[in-house]
Protein backbone atom coordinates (compact mmCIF):
# COMPACT_ATOMS: atom_id res chain seq x y z
CA UNK A 1 0.00 0.00 0.00
CA UNK A 2 1.53 3.27 -1.12
CA UNK A 3 -0.01 5.25 1.73
CA UNK A 4 3.07 7.43 2.07
CA UNK A 5 2.50 8.86 -1.43
CA UNK A 6 -0.98 10.04 -0.48
CA UNK A 7 0.27 11.60 2.77
CA UNK A 8 3.15 13.36 0.97
CA UNK A 9 0.83 14.65 -1.78
CA UNK A 10 -1.56 16.04 0.82
CA UNK A 11 1.24 17.89 2.60
CA UNK A 12 2.57 19.31 -0.66
CA UNK A 13 -0.84 20.76 -1.44
CA UNK A 14 -0.80 22.44 1.98
CA UNK A 15 2.68 23.87 1.39
CA UNK A 16 1.81 25.24 -2.05
CA UNK A 17 -1.55 26.69 -0.98
CA UNK A 18 -0.02 30.14 -0.41
CA UNK A 19 2.94 30.15 -2.79
CA UNK A 20 3.39 33.92 -3.11
CA UNK A 21 3.43 34.57 0.63
CA UNK A 22 5.81 31.67 1.16
CA UNK A 23 8.36 32.74 -1.46
CA UNK A 24 8.30 36.41 -0.44
CA UNK A 25 8.90 35.50 3.20
CA UNK A 26 11.51 32.88 2.35
CA UNK A 27 13.55 35.00 -0.07
CA UNK A 28 13.27 38.02 2.23
CA UNK A 29 14.78 36.09 5.12
CA UNK A 30 17.53 34.62 2.96
CA UNK A 31 18.45 38.02 1.53
CA UNK A 32 18.62 39.69 4.95
CA UNK A 33 20.70 36.89 6.46
CA UNK A 34 23.23 36.81 3.62
CA UNK A 35 23.62 40.61 3.59
CA UNK A 36 24.16 40.76 7.36
CA UNK A 37 26.60 37.83 7.29
CA UNK A 38 28.54 39.30 4.36
CA UNK A 39 28.89 42.70 6.04
CA UNK A 40 29.95 41.10 9.33
CA UNK A 41 32.61 38.82 7.86
CA UNK A 42 33.81 41.47 5.41
CA UNK A 43 34.60 43.66 8.40
CA UNK A 44 36.45 40.80 10.14
CA UNK A 45 38.53 39.92 7.08
CA UNK A 46 39.41 43.58 6.45
CA UNK A 47 40.33 44.23 10.08
CA UNK A 48 42.63 41.19 10.13
CA UNK A 49 44.10 42.02 6.74
CA UNK A 50 43.70 38.43 5.49
CA UNK A 51 41.93 36.72 2.59
CA UNK A 52 41.53 33.31 4.24
CA UNK A 53 40.53 32.31 7.79
CA UNK A 54 40.43 28.68 8.96
CA UNK A 55 40.32 27.56 5.33
CA UNK A 56 37.45 29.90 4.39
CA UNK A 57 37.76 32.69 1.87
CA UNK A 58 35.22 35.50 1.98
CA UNK A 59 33.36 34.00 -0.99
CA UNK A 60 33.25 30.61 0.72
CA UNK A 61 31.97 32.25 3.89
CA UNK A 62 29.21 33.92 1.87
CA UNK A 63 28.23 30.57 0.37
CA UNK A 64 28.33 29.03 3.83
CA UNK A 65 25.79 31.54 5.16
CA UNK A 66 23.68 31.16 2.05
CA UNK A 67 23.35 27.40 2.55
CA UNK A 68 22.84 27.43 6.32
CA UNK A 69 19.40 29.15 6.46
CA UNK A 70 17.97 26.78 3.84
CA UNK A 71 19.69 23.80 5.44
CA UNK A 72 18.19 24.75 8.80
CA UNK A 73 14.74 24.77 7.18
CA UNK A 74 15.43 21.28 5.81
CA UNK A 75 16.15 20.14 9.35
CA UNK A 76 13.20 21.81 11.05
CA UNK A 77 10.62 20.51 8.58
CA UNK A 78 7.12 21.44 9.75
CA UNK A 79 8.51 23.83 12.38
CA UNK A 80 7.68 24.01 16.08
CA UNK A 81 4.35 22.67 17.28
CA UNK A 82 3.61 20.29 14.41
CA UNK A 83 2.51 17.61 16.91
CA UNK A 84 1.91 19.53 20.13
CA UNK A 85 -0.86 21.63 18.56
CA UNK A 86 -2.89 18.49 17.89
CA UNK A 87 -2.36 17.30 21.45
CA UNK A 88 -3.56 20.61 22.90
CA UNK A 89 -6.47 20.86 20.42
CA UNK A 90 -7.64 17.38 21.31
CA UNK A 91 -7.25 15.99 17.77
CA UNK A 92 -4.28 13.76 18.57
CA UNK A 93 -6.56 10.82 19.44
CA UNK A 94 -7.65 10.55 15.79
CA UNK A 95 -4.43 8.70 15.07
CA UNK A 96 -5.74 5.83 17.19
CA UNK A 97 -8.21 5.17 14.35
CA UNK A 98 -5.76 5.61 11.46
CA UNK A 99 -4.50 2.53 9.56
CA UNK A 100 -0.95 3.73 10.26
CA UNK A 101 0.79 4.90 13.40
CA UNK A 102 1.19 8.53 14.34
CA UNK A 103 4.94 7.97 14.15
CA UNK A 104 4.74 6.87 10.50
CA UNK A 105 2.33 9.64 9.54
CA UNK A 106 4.30 12.45 11.18
CA UNK A 107 7.62 11.19 9.85
CA UNK A 108 6.35 11.30 6.26
CA UNK A 109 4.77 14.76 6.65
CA UNK A 110 7.95 16.05 8.29
CA UNK A 111 10.23 14.74 5.54
CA UNK A 112 7.86 16.10 2.87
CA UNK A 113 8.55 19.61 4.13
CA UNK A 114 12.27 18.81 4.22
CA UNK A 115 12.20 17.59 0.61
CA UNK A 116 10.48 20.80 -0.46
CA UNK A 117 13.30 22.86 1.05
CA UNK A 118 15.86 20.55 -0.58
CA UNK A 119 14.68 21.69 -3.99
CA UNK A 120 15.05 25.30 -2.88
CA UNK A 121 18.59 24.62 -1.69
CA UNK A 122 19.50 23.14 -5.09
CA UNK A 123 18.01 26.16 -6.88
CA UNK A 124 19.76 28.76 -4.70
CA UNK A 125 23.10 26.97 -4.88
CA UNK A 126 22.98 26.68 -8.67
CA UNK A 127 22.12 30.37 -9.02
CA UNK A 128 25.01 31.36 -6.73
CA UNK A 129 27.57 29.21 -8.52
CA UNK A 130 26.36 30.31 -11.97
CA UNK A 131 25.95 34.07 -11.54
CA UNK A 132 27.84 35.12 -8.37
CA UNK A 133 30.74 32.75 -7.75
CA UNK A 134 34.09 33.61 -9.34
CA UNK A 135 34.94 29.93 -9.91
CA UNK A 136 33.28 27.92 -12.72
CA UNK A 137 30.48 25.45 -11.97
CA UNK A 138 32.13 22.07 -12.63
CA UNK A 139 30.96 18.44 -12.58
CA UNK A 140 32.65 17.85 -9.21
CA UNK A 141 30.48 20.59 -7.71
CA UNK A 142 27.38 18.70 -8.86
CA UNK A 143 28.61 15.58 -7.07
CA UNK A 144 29.28 17.58 -3.89
CA UNK A 145 25.82 19.13 -4.10
CA UNK A 146 24.10 15.75 -4.47
CA UNK A 147 26.12 14.27 -1.60
CA UNK A 148 25.41 17.25 0.65
CA UNK A 149 21.69 17.24 -0.15
CA UNK A 150 21.41 13.53 0.67
CA UNK A 151 23.38 14.18 3.85
CA UNK A 152 20.97 16.96 4.80
CA UNK A 153 18.03 14.65 4.22
CA UNK A 154 19.47 12.03 6.60
CA UNK A 155 20.19 14.82 9.09
CA UNK A 156 16.55 15.95 8.77
CA UNK A 157 15.44 12.46 9.79
CA UNK A 158 17.58 12.70 12.94
CA UNK A 159 16.36 16.19 13.79
CA UNK A 160 12.80 15.05 13.09
CA UNK A 161 13.19 12.27 15.67
CA UNK A 162 14.50 14.78 18.19
CA UNK A 163 11.65 17.18 17.40
CA UNK A 164 9.02 14.45 17.74
CA UNK A 165 10.55 13.46 21.07
CA UNK A 166 10.22 17.05 22.29
CA UNK A 167 6.71 17.39 20.86
CA UNK A 168 5.58 14.19 22.59
CA UNK A 169 6.27 15.77 25.96
CA UNK A 170 3.09 17.79 25.31
CA UNK A 171 1.16 14.64 26.30
CA UNK A 172 2.19 15.37 29.89
CA UNK A 173 3.27 19.05 29.90
CA UNK A 174 1.25 22.19 29.23
CA UNK A 175 3.89 23.94 27.11
CA UNK A 176 6.82 22.57 25.13
CA UNK A 177 7.60 25.71 23.11
CA UNK A 178 10.66 26.64 25.16
CA UNK A 179 12.09 23.12 24.83
CA UNK A 180 11.64 23.19 21.04
CA UNK A 181 13.31 26.61 20.83
CA UNK A 182 16.15 25.34 23.04
CA UNK A 183 16.65 22.35 20.73
CA UNK A 184 16.83 24.62 17.70
CA UNK A 185 19.35 26.90 19.47
CA UNK A 186 21.57 23.96 20.49
CA UNK A 187 21.55 22.57 16.95
CA UNK A 188 22.41 25.97 15.46
CA UNK A 189 25.13 26.80 18.01
CA UNK A 190 26.81 23.40 18.33
CA UNK A 191 26.09 22.40 14.74
CA UNK A 192 27.87 25.33 13.10
CA UNK A 193 24.81 27.37 12.22
CA UNK A 194 26.17 30.54 13.83
CA UNK A 195 29.88 30.22 13.08
CA UNK A 196 31.85 27.42 11.38
CA UNK A 197 32.95 24.80 13.90
CA UNK A 198 36.56 25.16 12.75
CA UNK A 199 36.64 28.48 14.63
CA UNK A 200 35.95 26.69 17.93
CA UNK A 201 38.78 25.42 20.18
CA UNK A 202 40.15 21.96 19.35
CA UNK A 203 38.82 20.44 22.59
CA UNK A 204 35.31 21.70 21.79
CA UNK A 205 35.42 20.24 18.27
CA UNK A 206 36.56 16.86 19.62
CA UNK A 207 33.83 16.85 22.27
CA UNK A 208 31.10 17.66 19.75
CA UNK A 209 32.08 14.66 17.64
CA UNK A 210 30.37 12.49 20.28
CA UNK A 211 27.08 14.31 19.72
CA UNK A 212 24.80 14.46 16.64
CA UNK A 213 25.11 18.26 16.34
CA UNK A 214 28.13 18.68 13.99
CA UNK A 215 26.59 16.18 11.55
CA UNK A 216 23.30 18.08 11.28
CA UNK A 217 24.56 21.37 9.78
CA UNK A 218 28.34 21.70 9.64
CA UNK A 219 29.27 18.51 7.80
CA UNK A 220 26.43 18.68 5.21
CA UNK A 221 27.37 22.30 4.44
CA UNK A 222 31.05 21.42 4.17
CA UNK A 223 30.13 18.52 1.88
CA UNK A 224 28.25 20.83 -0.49
CA UNK A 225 31.17 23.25 -0.48
CA UNK A 226 33.64 20.46 -1.24
CA UNK A 227 35.51 20.81 2.07
CA UNK A 228 34.99 17.23 3.28
CA UNK A 229 36.26 13.92 1.93
CA UNK A 230 34.54 10.58 1.39
CA UNK A 231 35.74 9.14 4.71
CA UNK A 232 34.27 12.05 6.69
CA UNK A 233 30.95 11.83 4.87
CA UNK A 234 30.69 8.06 5.31
CA UNK A 235 31.51 8.31 9.00
CA UNK A 236 29.01 11.13 9.47
CA UNK A 237 26.19 9.23 7.75
CA UNK A 238 26.92 6.13 9.83
CA UNK A 239 26.83 8.15 13.05
CA UNK A 240 23.54 9.77 12.03
CA UNK A 241 21.97 6.35 11.38
CA UNK A 242 23.06 5.25 14.85
CA UNK A 243 21.39 8.33 16.35
CA UNK A 244 18.28 7.64 14.24
CA UNK A 245 17.99 4.18 15.79
CA UNK A 246 18.50 5.58 19.28
CA UNK A 247 15.90 8.36 18.98
CA UNK A 248 13.52 6.03 17.15
CA UNK A 249 13.56 3.67 20.13
CA UNK A 250 12.96 6.50 22.61
CA UNK A 251 10.12 7.98 20.52
CA UNK A 252 8.43 4.59 20.16
CA UNK A 253 8.49 4.12 23.93
CA UNK A 254 7.05 7.61 24.46
CA UNK A 255 4.32 7.02 21.88
CA UNK A 256 3.37 3.73 23.53
CA UNK A 257 3.32 5.30 26.97
CA UNK A 258 1.39 8.32 25.70
CA UNK A 259 -1.23 6.21 23.94
CA UNK A 260 -1.77 4.11 27.07
CA UNK A 261 -2.10 7.25 29.18
CA UNK A 262 -4.66 8.68 26.73
CA UNK A 263 -6.78 5.55 26.86
CA UNK A 264 -6.57 5.41 30.67
CA UNK A 265 -7.56 9.07 30.87
CA UNK A 266 -10.55 8.46 28.62
CA UNK A 267 -11.78 5.46 30.61
CA UNK A 268 -11.26 7.16 33.96
CA UNK A 269 -13.03 10.39 33.05
CA UNK A 270 -15.90 8.86 31.05
CA UNK A 271 -17.91 7.57 34.06
CA UNK A 272 -17.44 10.87 35.87
CA UNK A 273 -18.60 12.75 32.80
CA UNK A 274 -21.70 10.56 32.46
CA UNK A 275 -22.57 11.21 36.10
CA UNK A 276 -22.85 14.91 35.33
CA UNK A 277 -25.77 14.47 32.93
CA UNK A 278 -28.43 14.05 35.69
CA UNK A 279 -27.18 17.26 37.23
CA UNK A 280 -27.80 19.13 33.97
CA UNK A 281 -31.36 17.79 33.82
CA UNK A 282 -31.99 18.88 37.41
CA UNK A 283 -30.72 22.37 36.63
Amino acid sequence: MKWWKHVAALELRKILAYRSDFWVTFLGQILIQILVARAFWQMIYDSQGVTTMKGYTLEMMNLNYLIIPIGTRILTGENIGFLAREVYDGTFTRYLLYPLSVFQYKTITYLTYSMFYVFQLILIYCLFRTFISSSPFMLADVGNLISGVLFFFVAAAVYGMMAILIEMISLWADNIWSLAVMLRFFVSFFGGGFIPLTFLPAWAQETLLWTPFPYLISLPVRTIMGLSNFAEVSKGVLILFIWILFFWGVVKMMLKKGSIDIRVLEYETLPKTLCLFPAFFVL
